[in-house]
């Protein structure tokens, strides 16, 4: 049965990479590198035609036992994610950021990744520029529903971002190869069907749907997503509450220890320790010295097991900046040998959000990224041999076990006290997003007043909260995903400890875990429990 759900996966894998090449480029699979999505309507109906079948096949397969169940309805997951995309999100007909960061994204997993000779992936780059300006004139007659005007605004300014990095990057990169003067040429046009690509949404597209449309999905379609892709039965009013009682102890708890450092007030301590923050030339080197210190830490206490791949500290991408305020990490392909992952850190656009990356916040912000977080993560999900276990990408359970590892320094005591309070007002910040997850796509909750709840509950500068919730808008059940999958996750450990007791250990819970791959953590916490139950009735060994 096993044999039968990594079949079903190596069919979903296929359709996928088959109509959206980038994606199989990031998931390591090269066979498509030179190709971008050659999207139309009646190519996006027949990929979800497909999918529906597919999902109804998985459903159908009776698995031997847990084990192979869990499996089995994670894919059944993650085929109703990219179902629900199509059907209810539907980003290629009503959101221009998709088209206009499809491009820049897709060249920029070429020549970031260092995964095959520097000449073979420009080859490819070359040919992706080349398709881009089709590409955009496909992605122009395919956006034919009303947009938000603040996705039309990012959208436009990521093109031009986008533009910018094809025609500044990719020409020193390629000089002195054979490919020189096709990579410039090509780089140039597509860098030009980009600025074109925004100048039409300006003027035609704007013209076109002058009105703002809603971003929300609505509550129906939200609910039906926690059903089906994460595996809830909890529903987004039930969660908005869980995110605003963890608001209320997330407060009470940065008082109390705002109080140990002297201060009636977590906020004003807080905005007092945002003042001592690297300055921009110094930004990177600081989580560069953080991420080398974690590295020691964490497998000198024997956290979990090292994955032996490095992590490389670099700036986000300009293209990218909106919509990451702080940091992120991105992964080696889980089908690629070569396994080195890229943590990116975001420069602000002001010296106001140098605040953002003080001195006491970067510990935590390296923990989540680096290790034992994302980087230790996937690098370890990546060398599963199960095919299911690596491909499956629950963001509950990825972003949860980010947020998870920022606690679980503080349990073993790697935070100093400042570090502590900025971990401590990190997580409230990831409370707030669960409550404006699901409030923003409610509708109950507009973009500038969730701007102003970040503002004054998480205390983030105006700057981040704008790039923050504008994330949020396009990303329906991903900003709930950090500390609902870390409460996920502590729960399952403080029942493994219960279970097990003096037998405990975090390096083989860690390690336990990371086995599953990113399935979603309630699918995990079957897995493990049933398998834990299970020794528990089976007889001592008398030998």
């Amino acid at each position: 049965m096993a044999d039968a759900v990594a079949q079903l996966t190596s069919e979903y894998l296929d359709l996928v990479f088959e109509t959206f090449p980038t994606a199989a480029t990031m998931f390591g699979r090269h066979e498509h590198d030179g190709r971008l999505e050659d999207l139309t309507a009646e190519r996006l109906d027949d990929f979800t035609r497909r999918l529906d079948g597919l999902r109804h096949r998985v459903t159908a397969v009776t698995p031997a036992d847990e084990e192979e169940a869990v499996d089995r309805d994670a894919l059944a997951a993650a085929i109703s994610e990219a179902l629900l995309a199509e059907e209810v999100e539907r980003p290629w007909h009503r959101n221009p950021f998709e088209a206009a960061t499809a491009v820049p994204g897709a060249i920029l997993l070429l020549v970031a990744r260092d995964f095959a000779p520097l000449e073979q992936r420009l080859a490819d780059a070359a040919e992706r520029l080349e398709a881009a300006p089709a590409f955009l004139e496909r992605a122009r007659a395919l956006l034919d529903e009303p947009c938000p005007a603040l996705w039309r605004q990012m959208a436009i300014g990521a093109a031009g971002g986008g533009a910018e990095f094809l025609a500044g990057t990719l020409g020193p990169l390629a000089a002195g190869t054979g490919l020189a003067g096709r990579i410039e040429a090509a780089a140039v046009s597509a860098a030009q069907a980009l600025r074109e690509f925004a100048g039409w949404l300006g003027d035609e597209h704007a013209g076109r749907f002058p009105d703002d449309a809603p971003f929300a999905i609505g509550e129906a379609a939200q609910a039906r997503k926690l059903r089906e892709v994460h595996c809830f039965d909890t529903t987004p009013a039930e969660f908005a509450q869980i995110g605003e009682d963890q608001i209320a102890e997330l407060t009470a708890a940065l008082t109390e220890h705002a109080g140990k450092l002297g201060g009636s007030d977590w906020s004003a301590k807080l905005d007092e320790l945002k003042n001592d923050h690297p300055d921009a030339d110094g930004l990177l080197p600081a989580y560069q010295r953080e991420l080398e210190r974690l590295e020691s830490f964490v497998f000198r206490e024997d956290l979990a097991t090292n994955p032996e791949a490095a992590a490389r500290v670099e700036p986000t991408p300009e293209f990218l900046r909106p919509v990451m305020g702080f940091a992120a990490y991105l992964p080696a392909g889980p089908f690629d040998t070569w396994q080195q992952g890229y943590f990116w850190v975001t420069p602000p656009p002001d010296q106001a959000g140098l605040r953002d990356h003080a001195h006491a916040t970067i510990p935590a912000v390296t923990a989540h990224e680096g290790y034992p977080g994302h980087h230790l993560q996937m690098t370890s999900v990546n060398r599963i041999p199960s095919l299911t276990r690596r491909a499956i990408r629950s963001a509950v359970m990825i972003e949860g076990w980010g947020l998870y590892t920022e606690q679980l320094m503080a349990d073993v005591g790697y935070y100093d006290d400042d570090a502590r309070l900025a971990q401590l007002a990190m997580r409230l910040l990831r409370a707030l997003r669960i409550s404006l997850d699901m409030e923003l796509q409610s509708g109950d909750l507009t973009y500038e007043a969730a701007v102003a709840r970040a503002v004054s509950v998480a205390r983030l500068e105006e700057s981040t909260a704008r790039s923050e919730v504008a994330r949020y808008t396009m990303t329906p059940t991903q900003p709930f995903s950090y500390l609902v999958g870390c409460l996920e996750l502590e729960r399952l450990r403080a029942a493994s400890q219960a279970r097990l007791g003096d037998a405990f250990r975090l390096r083989r819970f860690h390690d336990r875990v990371l086995s599953y791959g990113h399935m979603p953590p309630t699918l995990v916490a079957r897995a493990i429990t049933a398998a834990d139950e299970a020794e528990q009735r089976r007889p001592p060994d008398d030998g």
